[in-house]
């Protein structure tokens, strides 16, 4: 019996200094690599939806890329 609450006294003590090293460490940060959900525009040349921080805007049309702005431009779209 005696071994017995020696034990449980153990893991009671064990799981107690172990709450305060998780504590004294604070919230964990969030993930690096996680980003907010973004608006999804389509390119006027080809239609590939991507994210508008990544897209060029030129006079109220997106484009994907400089190479898709410079064949509708020469193209006369």
């Amino acid at each position: 019996m005696t071994k017995f609450l020696l034990l449980i006294g153990l893991a009671w003590f064990f799981g107690w200094v172990w709450r305060k090293v998780v504590a004294a460490r604070g919230p964990l940060p969030p993930p690096a690599g996680r980003r907010d959900a973004e608006r999804m525009v389509q390119c006027s040349y080809c239609g590939v939806n991507q994210p508008v921080s990544e897209s060029i805007l030129v006079d109220g049309r997106y484009y994907c890329c400089a190479a898709h702005l410079h064949d509708s431009r020469s193209n006369g779209a």
